[in-house]
């Protein structure tokens, strides 16, 4: 490396890393503007390796953006809320998941995969009970959700309880 292109990385590098830290600190407002300022520095570059870490802060910048602004979906249909739901649940956001799987029940949306769904929801909240309660009305219109909940992890848990032995065995 010629001495230009390693004192200009050096001092695109530090801003980045600095940048990076304020990222995972969730500070994107501070991120965002050493990202700016990066991207405004380096874009004339002649050097691919300060290229590269100006593409670098592109993409984190967009991502800090996405987290400043985030896109509010507009649930319109049965499968916007139930998509929205597994989304969710499978970020962990169990109340909001179930927020949604109970706005399509009360919309009288007969699915047996809702109530699977939801089944997994109250497991996720310890809440065995209620698991058992809406796997069973799944079952009930789809016997073959008792081999699903046989083989789903999730359910391991049960793998002893007595009424989900009864219920899949």
């Amino acid at each position: 490396m010629r001495q230009r292109e390693e004192k200009e990385l050096k001092k695109i590098i530090n801003e980045f890393g600095v940048a990076i830290k304020l990222f995972n600190k969730k500070k994107h407002k501070e991120a965002i503007e050493i990202f700016d300022k990066l991207i405004k520095e380096s874009k004339d570059s002649d050097h691919y390796s300060v290229l590269e870490v100006k593409t670098r802060s592109e993409i984190y910048r967009n991502i800090a953006e996405s987290q400043l602004n985030p896109v509010k979906i507009k649930l319109e249909s049965n499968e916007d809320y139930l998509s929205e739901g597994i989304f969710n649940l499978n970020a962990e956001n169990l109340d909001r998941a179930l927020e949604l799987f109970k706005h399509l029940e009360k919309k009288k949306y007969n699915d047996p995969y809702l109530y699977y769904l939801i089944s997994l929801v109250y497991l996720k909240k310890d809440d065995i009970e209620k698991s058992i309660d809406y796997l069973e009305q799944c079952i009930d219109l789809d016997d073959y959700y008792k081999i699903i909940a046989h083989n789903e992890p999730d359910f391991d848990t049960l793998s002893e309880n007595e009424n989900f032995i009864d219920l899949v065995g």
